[in-house]
């Protein structure tokens, strides 16, 4: 995804936020407090402002700038955050209705008795609400964080407690060389290289929409569900946004590691089980061929020397036309199937 676009979205997400707080907010005030419409007003204003000042930093600072720190210090940076957001919202919309109310100044608003019990018997009641929701609803954002994306609510739902078929497209994107980089640099900076490698191209597999399903040594098993791969051509899409994020970045790769990884990718499509697994430690996990037929197309990629491999059941769904180039390779045998799978090499158009 180019900068314009992630830009574009992150925008979109934010009006989408703010305007589900205009709408909470009143709700919340009047079932707090009872109905009043001057009361639902504030409620309105104070949610507008909530939401949008959260849901701003929430896009441009905390998932830029706080992606590589750790987990308790990103907790209460952004609890903090929030705390100073709904209290700053809250009072200024207090001090506005006020001063307007009264033909005041803000200055002399802040200077009165009702702006001093306000401080003292009603903003260590909004001081409460804000701590325990901050804290709680970041604690939840940086657990679902940890699992990935959408895992927590499919544990709180129970939505796969029960497996279900799915049918979903899977890409395997193998780094190129890692035992050679590895031995090359050393386990620690190696260790540096692929946690950067990762923080990376997280943005372009989250961009198409791609669900990481888990990190294996140097490979990254991406997954789409049926419609989510299929529009805008996502699960074509987000190799080559990967290329593009890292070829812009390979100055910093050079300065930090001396080498630019390359990477290795291959693509299929069918039906999967899906399902918690485990007791002690609960995990939601894919079965199916379709996955061993990926990682098998992936590996073809490293053996015909190509970029970017798909089946002919993953491209059955896509038309490439305008956009990239499809060549057929043939029908291949892979390793521990029984049927041959034809494949095709996909490489992007050239716009001149």
């Amino acid at each position: 995804m180019s900068l314009k676009a992630n830009t574009a979205a992150k925008l979109r997400s934010i009006i989408y936020v703010t305007i589900f707080g205009g709408i909470v907010g009143p709700l919340f005030t009047c079932l707090a407090f009872g109905f009043d419409l001057e009361r639902a007003i504030k409620g309105f204003v104070a949610g507008i402002l909530i939401s949008f000042l959260s849901s701003y930093f929430e896009s441009f600072v905390f998932r830029v700038k706080l992606k590589k720190l750790r987990f308790s210090f990103v907790l209460i940076l952004r609890s903090i955050t929030y705390i100073v957001i709904i209290s700053f919202s809250v009072m200024l919309v207090w001090v506005l209705h006020e001063a307007m109310l009264n033909s005041r100044g803000i200055i002399d608003t802040l200077l009165t008795e009702d702006f001093r019990n306000f401080i003292t018997n009603t903003y260590p009641y909004i001081f409460l609400f804000a701590f325990s929701f901050s804290f709680l609803m970041n604690f939840l954002i940086q657990i679902n964080d940890l699992l990935g994306k959408g895992i927590l609510l499919s544990y709180v739902t129970g939505r796969y407690h029960k497996p279900k078929i799915e049918e979903r497209f899977f890409m395997f994107l193998d780094l190129e060389s890692s035992t050679t980089i590895a031995e090359t640099i050393g386990p620690v900076r190696y260790h540096k290289f692929m946690n950067s490698y990762f923080f990376d191209i997280n943005d372009p597999i989250v961009g198409s929409k791609g669900e990481i399903y888990q990190y294996v040594g140097d490979e990254v098993v991406v997954s789409w569900k049926k419609n989510n791969g299929i529009q805008d051509l996502n699960c074509v899409k987000c190799y080559f946004d990967i290329k593009e994020k890292i070829d812009s970045l390979q100055s910093k790769y050079i300065r930090e590691f001396g080498l630019i990884p390359g990477f290795k990718a291959g693509v299929h499509f069918g039906e999967v089980v899906i399902g918690e697994v485990g007791d002690s430690r609960k995990e939601i996990v894919f079965h199916g061929d379709v996955m061993n037929t990926a990682s098998r197309i992936q590996a073809q990629a490293k053996i015909m020397n190509r970029q970017f491999l798909i089946s002919e059941d993953a491209l059955q769904f896509l038309d490439l036309a305008g956009k990239y180039i499809s060549t057929e390779h043939g029908k291949f045998k892979l390793k521990g199937k029984e049927t041959e799978t034809v494949i095709y090499e996909v490489t992007k158009k050239m716009t001149t």
